[in-house]
């Protein structure tokens, strides 16, 4: 009877070892093509917490992948969607078509840190497959965030001709108020009462510039571009004409 009941648990566990092997071959078989990911299109949103580019090991990071939309040929499954640092998997879950969030402790990471977003795809008598949804997300990670100033500064060309033909032109230098954000132009410098006639218009030309430091610690930085508004030309110069009247 003892024999029996050996030879019957003998056979179950063989035939679940037999599953196993079929389950892994459908998926891992060297021999299976694998799928065809130029004819997969796969998106999402991705949001993270904390936003700021500087973080410390204190902190904890969370990333969230919502909105998934997959065009793939039929039978093609998203499987698992998971999480990379620096091209090292740290974690990854089942994807059911809800939104996933990832907890990750940077108490063990530091310098730059680069995460991406990758998903599993699987596909009956296919190998598995990856496929990129996000990448790219970049985080600087150090014991103590360096705090960045910066004072900018502008130079002011202003011209203008009256009616009767007088000529007026001027240029000046202002900087940034402690803030660093507000630029005051004092009214006197800006505006012109012609001596004879009358001048509706003043044209300006604007240079911009700005300095910048850590002043607590040997961070070096420095300005890369330029903008006025949401303009962001080339050369750092911008040209307008304003109404001569102060305000």
């Amino acid at each position: 009877m003892k024999s029996l009941i050996m030879n019957k648990i003998s056979i179950v566990i063989l035939s679940l070892i037999c599953v196993a092997a079929i389950s892994c071959a459908d998926h891992d078989d060297p021999e299976l093509s694998p799928i065809d990911t130029s004819n997969v299109k796969i998106s999402a949103k991705v949001d993270t917490d904390p936003t700021s580019s500087w973080l410390s090991p204190t902190e904890e990071m969370t990333i969230r992948v919502s909105d998934v939309s997959i065009s793939a040929p039929k039978g093609v499954v998203l499987r698992n969607i998971n999480l990379y640092n620096n091209g090292q998997r740290i974690m990854g879950k089942p994807y059911s078509g809800e939104a996933l969030e990832f907890k990750v402790p940077l108490n063990y990471m530091t310098g730059r840190i680069n995460f991406s977003v990758i998903g599993d795809l699987i596909q009956k008598n296919h190998r598995d497959a990856e496929i990129l949804i996000a990448d790219n997300i970049q985080r600087l990670v150090f014991n103590q965030i360096p705090k960045l100033d910066y004072k900018a500064h502008l130079n002011v060309t202003v011209k203008s001709v009256s009616t009767t033909g007088e000529e007026f032109s001027q240029w000046f230098d202002v900087e940034s108020d402690e803030t660093g954000v507000i630029i005051p132009i004092p009214e006197d410098k800006l505006y012109w009462t012609p001596t004879s006639g009358t001048a509706s218009t003043i044209e300006l030309t604007l240079g911009g510039g700005a300095d910048t430091w850590s002043p607590n610690s040997t961070l070096e930085s420095e300005i890369t571009g330029i903008s006025w508004n949401t303009y962001k030309p080339a050369d750092p110069v911008l040209k307008i004409s304003i109404p001569n009247a102060p305000g």
